[in-house]
């Protein structure tokens, strides 16, 4: 029998230079070298212009941005404790310059952004492992997608949906979750074992699937299905009961489980670490002058762009002309098309640097006493939604601009992700950046007896009397990431 069934759907439909302006949002500032640097190739309506009409400009609390796009007073970006030397864009309407230059004039000009070196990325090393795989182009490029949307643990924590749907926003790709999920299937065979999984149980399912089968892994493998919340809470003997298994045979499964890897994306981080051949250039600079902060968009390097005066006036000469055979027409088309190209990518680059400069004003003035003391417990907590209700741009924006982009500041260059951290609630109410609690939980590990260290229990009730809400899974996901050892591991002997 056949079934007629009728679907309404809305989607949105983004123009061409908005899906120019999302994918430059998050290109960093090598990256957008080369891209302008390659249309300058590709269009030859595209030249570099001779400066003679582009300038730096400089914004402050009383220049002519909506301040009603960045909220009110106590959290506007735009806030008069905040000079901000844009030296990202001037755009003339009337001849399509374009011009990005150093940061500051005079003395501020001889800074120079200092130049950082790391190995071969994670995400690279995925790549090429995707691109050595049988599968068709576009679920190759889905897999490289969802390699990027990997945390710092290598975990894929977002829906497929939600993928879907940010696809079609940011990029205009219309997929299906079942293509998606059949990108992930690729992600998931990838090397280090676990990359991909969507929790920690299934990041070690996948890795104790990949070992030989002995008589331990298929008793780890049957406790990490069934008893896993058992299992963490060390409910060992219950497990054994359950289970009908001797002593010996369940310390032999939870041995093969302690060897697992339950951060497969930790390597990430150390390749981040290492000295090696590819250059990370800081995004931003964030410079103090007497107590007041200075930012500015690094773009030393650009060129400056220009739509070609002779394409133009070939334009006005075709368009004039009193003979339109279809040769002629074609020159007009091709003339018309390499021009309004150019206009676009000049404005996208325009509205991509008007983002950029105004998200990192917003977060300068979020984090304000960071910046002006180099003291990471002065971070408050921060997150992308604060960001976005700052700036008034969306949540995936502020992502797309914070994602992969480094800020140069008077104490060091620091990513931005860096600068957003979870709350942390006292007695009081007050919420504190996690920075902060890290800073605690270091210096309550300093001050313990080494030789009968602290336990993560015990840190978290010296916390929790001084007055910070925290749990003991917390304390443990913060000293892991100081690399603080277990309470075990630090005991000192005579």
């Amino acid at each position: 029998m056949l079934k007629q069934r009728l679907s309404i759907s809305q989607r949105q439909r983004l123009s061409p230079m908005q899906i120019q302006v999302i994918r430059m949002l998050g290109y960093s500032t090598v990256e957008m070298e080369e891209i302008i640097n390659k249309e300058l190739e590709v269009n030859p309506a595209l030249e570099e212009s001779d400066g003679d009409n582009v300038s730096d400009v400089s914004l402050d609390a009383s220049s002519d941005t909506d301040d009603s796009e960045f909220g009110d007073d106590d959290g506007s970006a735009m806030a008069d404790d905040i000079d901000i030397m844009e030296a990202d864009s001037y755009y003339n309407d009337d001849n399509g310059a374009y011009s990005i230059k150093n940061n500051f004039d005079g003395q501020r000009d001889t800074m120079q952004s200092p130049v950082f070196s790391a190995e071969e990325s994670f995400a690279e090393n995925l790549f090429g492992q995707i691109d050595e795989t049988s599968a068709d182009e576009k679920t190759k490029q889905l897999a490289r997608y969802l390699v990027s949307s990997l945390d710092e643990n290598g975990y894929l924590t977002r829906s497929l949906a939600n993928i879907a749907d940010d696809l079609m926003f940011s990029m205009n790709v219309d997929v299906s979750e079942e293509q998606l999920a059949e990108a992930l299937d690729i992600v998931r065979q990838l090397e280090p074992a676990g990359i991909g999984a969507r929790n920690l149980q299934d990041c070690l399912l996948i890795q104790i699937g990949r070992k030989h089968s002995t008589p331990s892994t298929e008793l780890a493998t049957v406790i990490l299905k069934k008893y896993f919340d058992q299992f963490t809470e060390k409910k060992y003997n219950y497990i054994k009961d359950k289970l009908s298994v001797t002593q010996n045979e369940l310390e032999d499964a939870i041995a093969e489980i302690t060897k697992l890897n339950p951060k497969p994306g930790n390597e990430l981080n150390a390749s981040k670490a290492s000295d090696a051949a590819s250059q990370i250039v800081p995004d931003f600079t964030v410079e103090q002058y007497n107590d007041n902060l200075y930012v500015s968009l690094n773009g030393f390097n650009y060129p400056k762009l220009s739509v070609s005066r002779a394409y133009r006036e070939m334009l006005q000469e075709l368009a004039a002309s009193n003979h339109k055979d279809s040769r002629t027409q074609k020159a007009i088309d091709f003339t018309r098309q390499k021009i309004d190209q150019a206009d676009t990518f000049i404005e996208s680059i325009r509205q991509r640097n008007n983002t950029l400069i105004r998200t990192m004003i917003a977060i300068a003035n979020k984090q304000r006493a960071f910046f002006l003391s180099g003291d990471d417990t002065q971070l408050v907590p921060m997150r992308l939604k604060d960001i976005a209700e700052i700036s008034g741009y969306d949540a995936s924006t502020i992502s797309r601009v914070t994602n992969g982009k480094y800020v140069q500041t008077s104490y060091g260059v620091f990513p931005l992700r860096y600068l957003f951290s979870e709350t942390i609630h006292t007695d009081s109410g007050q919420g504190v950046s996690s920075k902060k609690v890290m800073s605690v939980i270091r210096e309550t590990v300093d001050g313990e007896d080494k030789h009968n260290p602290l336990t993560d229990d015990q840190i978290k009730e010296r916390l929790n009397a001084e007055g910070y809400r925290i749990a003991r899974r917390t304390v443990a996901k913060y000293r892991e990431q100081m690399n603080i050892p277990a309470a075990n591991k630090r005991t000192q002997k005579d």
